[in-house]
């Protein structure tokens, strides 16, 4: 969003605002800060989400069966034989 966006939402509400009754400014308040906090919410939970989703370590996952076959496949024989 541009500055300018931003700068004119403020313009409107102020002008618009100009000939409301005090409870009646209230509420619309009250309205733009609901908005407002339902908007910080969400980027705390993404911000919340990224970072637990990217503190998680990548583990190696090793199957017991392979590393047993590797072992056994060993011989005791295999020392004397060097040629």
């Amino acid at each position: 969003m541009s500055y300018h966006y931003i700068g004119l939402l403020k313009a409107v509400m102020r002008l618009s605002m100009t000939g409301l009754k005090a409870q009646d400014a209230k509420d619309i308040a009250s309205s733009v800060t609901a908005i407002a906090n339902e908007k910080i919410k969400a980027e705390k939970e993404a911000i919340a989400s990224k970072k637990k989703s990217g503190s998680k370590k990548k583990k190696l996952h090793v199957d017991r069966a392979d590393v047993e076959a590797v072992v056994n496949a060993y011989d005791g024989y295999d020392d004397y034989d060097f040629m």
